[in-house]
């Protein structure tokens, strides 16, 4: 009997000479890709304890729920899947009210907000 041998090498098969690589890969996917877990982390947070500091409204009640949507999303971007960034993109962008004031929300949400887009973004165009 023959016996089938297990590949175990973990480098990536070799590319013809006409391909041409999947993505654009500068070194900073990964750090982006963290940094964005982190500002998805932290925007979770805040917008979740900012029930403590207003009143209980619908508004406030729903900007908390995007808090934890946030905070789901900042978990599965610990993971190398697209669709949570992409998802990251889509829930920091709905919640971006950087035109209209509300007192409701502090303007450091505002902030990290923006920041998580652009960091999801760069990271979403920089993955592999």
């Amino acid at each position: 009997m023959h016996k089938a041998k297990l590949h175990t090498d973990k480098t990536p098969p070799p590319a013809s000479a006409g391909e041409k690589p999947a993505a654009i890969d500068l070194g900073f996917g990964r750090v982006s890709r963290h940094c964005a877990t982190a500002l998805a982390i932290l925007a979770g947070c805040l917008a979740v304890a900012n029930l403590w500091l207003v009143p209980l409204t619908g508004a406030s009640l729903l900007e908390a729920g995007r808090g934890v949507i946030l905070l789901l999303l900042g978990i599965g971007l610990m993971g190398t899947a697209k669709l949570s960034l992409f998802l990251t993109l889509l829930v920091a962008t709905a919640g971006l009210d950087i035109f209209i004031e509300r007192p409701d929300i502090p303007a450091i949400m505002s902030v990290i907000e923006v920041c998580l887009i652009s960091t999801a973004a760069f990271a979403l165009v920089t993955s592999r």
